[in-house]
């Protein structure tokens, strides 16, 4: 109970990950060995009557065979796992890091799910942002969903894989308040922005750091606040970078039901809805504050120029707390191993059998 705690409760993660493929071999293992098991019964089936054949082999015992077989297997998967030299993190400690403030903003309106960029908007501009993470530097980033309000999906932070699951449950069900509010989003990327740091020097480095604001959207301005938001970014020194999603024709917006199957479009009084995509907004946005603009359509293979854009930018020092002081932790599935096979050799395939007295 304790190895489990341990091992549940602390940071880990593998010195040699690309190791942990091995434990693909773990299923035709435990193919093999119901083979066997399958293969001793099958033969015994052979030999004439099972019942009578288990009688007069009363000493032998199926079921610590397949103890065996379960221990042996375990034992296995332990050492895979040590192969991949886990390690766990013994401590946090505040580790000194450079680079720039980023607010992810990113809009879940309806719009989003318009098929124009393939498999739709929404999910090319998630998987966008995916890759645009793998290629940041030590950047702390934040992720602010939108549509006819806005809301903080995940908070300033360097673990990029903390911030990916946050992004991956991103859906236009998240808010309900439909609509496109640019002024809410950036309210909201300005709070993430205040909350990074607290004390005496903390406005004073809040406003000399780089601070970014990513709005990846198709553009639709359903508020009218545009001037609202162009606004607070100046007056907090932010400078947005505008990616437009979409195509250049109106496209219908599907509507799907509870198990995601699309069953009709979106629909007014007027027929089907459609929705464009319109750039203005989102290239006055980055014109006004010191940004630029890119786009995403059906052609994109990356964000590259943006990424060299971002990486120019004054990087800031600042404080992050981390695991650090990683030990080797293989020791202990070698004795998780070690031990299985140990009992699993004490084992046997012999039962007592109690003697009839005559």
């Amino acid at each position: 109970m304790y190895i489990c705690n341990f091992i549940f409760t602390t940071s880990m993660r593998f010195a040699h990950p690309e190791h942990l493929i091995w434990l693909w071999a773990l299923v035709p293992l435990v193919l093999l060995i119901a083979f066997g098991l399958w293969a001793r019964l099958n033969a015994l089936k052979k030999l004439g009557n099972l019942a009578m054949l288990n009688r007069l082999a009363a000493s032998r015992s199926t079921a610590k065979l397949v103890w065996r077989a379960i221990f042996t297997w375990v034992a296995v998967a332990a050492l895979l796992v040590a192969f991949a030299a886990p390690q766990m993190g013994t401590r946090l400690k505040e580790v000194k890091k450079k680079g720039i403030d980023i607010v992810i903003a990113l809009d879940v309106s309806y719009s989003m799910l318009a098929e124009d960029i393939k498999p739709n908007r929404l999910q090319k501009a998630k998987y966008e942002i995916s890759r645009l993470l793998d290629k940041l530097g030590q950047d702390r980033i934040g992720l602010v969903i939108f549509a006819g309000e806005a809301f903080l999906q995940c908070p300033m932070t360097t673990d990029k894989s903390t911030l990916k699951l946050f992004l991956d449950v991103v859906s236009t069900n998240a808010i309900d308040l439909q609509g496109t509010n640019f002024r809410d989003a950036i309210l909201e990327a300005a709070r993430a922005f205040h909350g990074i740091e607290t004390g005496a020097a903390a406005s004073e480095r809040n406003q000399s750091r780089s601070k970014v604001v990513l709005m990846f959207s198709d553009g639709e301005d359903h508020e009218g606040n545009l001037e609202d938001a162009i606004e607070r970014a100046q007056t907090e020194r932010i400078r947005i970078y505008s990616i437009g999603i979409g195509s250049d024709n109106p496209t219908p917006i599907p509507v799907f039901n509870a198990q995601g199957e699309r069953i009709d479009f979106k629909r007014s009084k007027d027929g089907v809805v459609t929705t464009s995509f319109v750039p203005d907004h989102l290239q006055r946005l980055a014109e006004k504050t010191g940004g630029n603009f890119y786009r995403i359509d059906a052609q994109t293979t990356g964000l590259e120029p943006l990424i060299s854009e971002l990486n120019a930018l004054q990087k800031e020092e600042f404080a992050s707390k981390e695991f650090v002081d990683y030990d080797d932790r293989f020791q202990i599935f070698l004795l998780i191993a070690f031990s299985l096979l140990v009992l699993e050799s004490l084992i046997g395939d012999w039962r007592k059998v109690r003697q009839k007295e005559v």
